[in-house]
């Protein structure tokens, strides 16, 4: 049985490697039916799972791995920054931050820095989110995670140029990253710039809004009709 689930499991992850969610959603969930056993595969279907929304079943799959692979690093250290994700998603922000800050403790790296520091400003104390954020630039000044942090601080602060002068960076870091896009479109506007708030929300539409992202699909639409209005 391990086998083919193994076999279906490859065939999910190399559509989610090539993006095609859809199609790798089909083989996760025929891997699933078969006893898909390998740790890769399994942690890439929970990855899937956030991206798709389905937070309970993904927090669900990476208890799992933990337990079936507790000598596995590197597979327990990946499904606790994940579980994080889950629990952020499902509404308990206390708990992904206690989990965050453990995994950040224990191992820096830029996805710790950049998951933290987001989950940081969505509890509200940007003092303390800006202190942190600040730190992560210091370990990493091109991470584009960290650079958009950066930018929502200080556009939460009121400061939009500053916000602006650190979603330009993320941006030329990253350029399909839809919530640094959609603010630079919002800051376009507010300076009455429409034709390049425009496109800078285009480009935010026509990213791959995934659940996991600090912006909807629905808040980019309901920007471009108040460009129109």
């Amino acid at each position: 049985m391990g086998l083919i689930g193994n076999f279906f499991g490859f065939l999910g992850y190399y559509n989610q490697v090539r993006r095609d969610e859809g199609k790798a959603y089909y083989w996760y969930k025929k891997a699933e039916k078969h006893d898909m056993t390998a740790a890769n595969f399994q942690m890439s279907y929970g990855v899937l799972l956030l991206r798709m929304g389905h937070f309970e079943k993904a927090k669900q799959l990476f208890e799992r791995l933990m337990v079936f692979f507790p000598r596995d690093e590197k597979v327990k250290d990946n499904a606790k920054i994940n579980i994080s994700m889950a629990y952020w998603k499902l509404g308990d922000l206390d708990t992904a931050l206690e989990r965050m800050t453990e995994m950040h403790n224990k191992l820096k790296s830029s996805k710790t820095y950049g998951t933290l520091g987001y989950l940081l400003i969505d509890k509200g104390d940007l003092e303390e989110a800006l202190k942190f954020n600040m730190e992560a630039l210091d370990y990493d000044d091109t991470d584009p995670v960290v650079l958009d942090n950066l930018g929502q601080i200080y556009y939460r602060m009121g400061d939009m140029d500053k916000a602006f002068e650190y979603f330009e960076k993320a941006y030329r870091e990253k350029e399909d990253q839809a919530d640094t896009l959609y603010y630079l479109g919002d800051i376009y506007m507010q300076r009455g710039q429409k034709e390049k708030a425009r496109e800078f929300l285009q480009k935010a539409l026509d990213c791959n809004i995934s659940a996991l992202s600090t912006i909807k699909r629905e808040d980019i639409e309901e920007k471009m009709r108040e460009l129109t209005s």
